[in-house]
């Protein structure tokens, strides 16, 4: 899988919030933020995973 940067994830985040909306135009900074903001969650809860022992068990 290919590792995508936090900015190129944001901006693909934001124009699938734009499309879901519509695609209202002037609202960029705000489909900005709320992507950035669902990405930022995102990568919160991987880490969380990553440093939780009962995430990591083989089964």
């Amino acid at each position: 899988m290919r590792a995508d940067t936090i900015e190129q994830r944001i901006r693909a985040k934001a124009y699938e919030l734009w499309q879901e909306d519509g695609s209202m135009e002037g609202c960029a900074d705000e489909y900005w933020k709320r992507a950035r903001s669902l990405v930022e969650a995102e990568i919160v809860e991987a880490d969380g995973r990553k440093d939780n022992p009962r995430c990591n068990r083989r089964r």
